[in-house]
């Protein structure tokens, strides 16, 4: 590569770590020297031209979200930002008896903020304060949760200010999901305080992002703003949601959380269940970014492909009892990445540790992916074999997974509603996947059809009569697979060719009983009640 060192770089040319510290900067791509001579190659971006870097993709949703806060503040004024799918338009023009219209998330959906809590409520009793965490704790796997639930517990039973103590963000988050979804009016009536107390506590935190072991303040701020996002997008809040995610990525790719060092950091005399934490914190942000990103059709934050990507090397995580049990490295080893995963590279995982953190990951990652290349198809593209290649292996390992995951049963509850979730991205995964297919090539409609029949038929290992509450992104997955069940029943109706009725009778039970679980789950959240109504809508047009 030829260098730029010997000719002075137009002003602004400078990549952004040598802009931030005046330094001089070669202009080497795709990272210059002087972060190469730092060993930091993966912070050297370029916020020029038309290149997309992550910092230009946290500017741009920054920018995104200080609108929204902006519209919220002045109701008056004519709304600056209109969430859409790109896709809707092109879905539209091809929909009708023959069309699809596959899960575009319409989300043109501002229910009204929380109001500000009004009159005066006191810190809650103990009494209190033992309902709400029971409450949080009996939902905390779906809520976000990695931190050790027995350290936290301990935390929490700590006076307030005392070493080791819950601090207020954290504490109040977690109030704040205790009083959602608890039984008691008086308790639910105190959300709107707990929800305030949270935001306000956590924007004031100071944060020190460091390279090698972050602080465990960081670390409570960081799983402070995981409950957060999924507090705002359950409730429909969905740039709130957002923001409090971007948040939450921000401090762990600062903090390195991307690129742990286990063995060093268990050499340092950290001891293991502290270091699960820090695994299991990049892990759960991982996972939360990647899911909503696909759902939202926005560029993922934490990339992995092209110049804007990273390069993650932190351990698979494990589930917290193996880490109080002094385990850190998963059974199939050290240097088994998620690019290895994503790439099918990896070692057979038939014997695997049962982790629902990883599962998830796994799921998360396997949906952006389906999004990712589904979007990427064209008619012409001039190297449409190589893209079915990519396609078929994709595909193949999805169903690999889904395989995978449906063969455990009669697991704690915890574990079967994360099972649940999975299987539900495994199924939408594959319809993504196909949605550039589907609509004329009769496999790929098949492919999609007979997911969605098993997605509905994964509610079989758990009763959703009996949960007051799922991970969000459940709304946007089953209303993905509703639609193209509702697609199956417009072309049954419409089609010249007798069909068997035994085919109209099993894509109407499946739609059914799909609907029938988010009405369980619509008193759980403005969101999953938002898609249940669209679905019902749909449903209701065609009779």
């Amino acid at each position: 590569m030829a260098s730029s060192s010997n000719r002075p770089l137009n002003r602004g040319a400078a990549c952004l770590p040598c802009r931030k510290l005046k330094a001089r900067c070669d202009g080497n791509k795709p990272a210059c020297g002087r972060c190469l001579a730092n060993n930091r190659p993966d912070d050297c971006e370029y916020a020029v031209g038309g290149e997309v870097t992550r910092s230009r993709l946290l500017e741009e949703n920054i920018a995104l979200l200080e609108a929204r806060i902006r519209e919220l503040e002045n109701p008056s004024e004519a709304p600056s930002v209109r969430l859409h799918d790109p896709r809707r338009q092109d879905a539209a023009a091809g929909s009708g008896p023959g069309g699809s219209t596959l899960g575009s998330p319409n989300l043109q959906l501002n229910p009204p903020p929380v109001p500000p809590p009004t009159g005066s409520f006191s810190a809650p009793t103990p009494l209190e304060v033992q309902s709400l965490v029971q409450t949080f704790m009996t939902h905390a796997s779906q809520l976000g949760l990695f931190l050790n639930p027995s350290r936290l517990l301990r935390a929490i039973s700590l006076p307030r200010g005392a070493p080791g103590a819950t601090d207020d963000a954290l504490l109040n988050a977690v109030f704040l999901w205790g009083s959602r979804l608890s039984s008691s009016n008086t308790l639910r009536s105190k959300e709107a305080f707990f929800c305030s107390n949270a935001v306000q506590a956590v924007s004031g935190t100071t944060l020190t992002a460091q390279s090698t072991m972050p602080a465990a303040g960081v670390i409570s701020t960081v799983q402070t703003e995981v409950l957060l996002s999924n507090y705002f997008l359950a409730t429909g809040r969905i740039l709130e949601g957002k923001y409090h995610g971007l948040a939450a990525v921000a401090l762990v790719t600062g903090c390195r959380l991307h690129q742990l060092n286990v063995v060093a950091l268990a050499r340092a005399g950290i001891d293991p269940t502290t270091i699960g934490e820090q695994i299991r914190a990049f892990w759960t942000v991982f996972s939360l970014e990647k899911v909503w990103s696909a759902a939202l059709n926005t560029p993922p934050t934490i990339c992995q492909r092209g110049r804007a990507g990273i390069s993650i090397t932190t351990p698979w995580p494990l589930d917290p009892e193996a880490y109080e049990q002094g385990v850190v490295i998963p059974r199939h080893g050290y240097n088994y990445h998620i690019h290895d995963y994503c790439q099918s590279s990896g070692p057979d995982e038939s014997g695997e540790d049962f982790s629902r953190l990883a599962f998830r990951v796994k799921a998360a990652a396997l949906y952006e992916s389906a999004l990712y290349l589904s979007s990427q198809y064209r008619h012409d593209m001039p190297n449409r074999g190589e893209y079915l290649a990519q396609f078929t292996a994709l595909d193949t390992h999805i169903e690999s997974y889904h395989r995978q995951i449906a063969t455990y049963r009669n697991r704690s509850s915890d574990d079967m509603r994360e099972l649940l979730v999975c299987r539900t991205l495994a199924c939408a995964s594959v319809i993504q996947l196909h949605s550039a297919f589907a609509t004329h090539q009769p496999v790929s409609r098949q492919k999609s059809l007979t997911v969605a029949v098993a997605s509905a038929r994964a509610l079989d290992i758990v009763d959703t009569s009996q949960i007051r509450h799922l991970d969000p992104i459940v709304a946007m997955l089953w209303f993905t697979i509703c639609n193209v069940l509702l697609d199956e029943l417009r072309r049954l109706r419409h089609s010249a060719v007798s069909l068997r009725q035994e085919d109209s009778v099993r894509t109407s039970a499946s739609l059914d009983r799909i609907i029938n679980a988010m009405t369980s789950l619509a008193y759980s959240g403005p969101l999953m009640a938002s898609k249940l109504q669209e679905i019902q809508q749909a449903r209701s047009a065609l009779n």
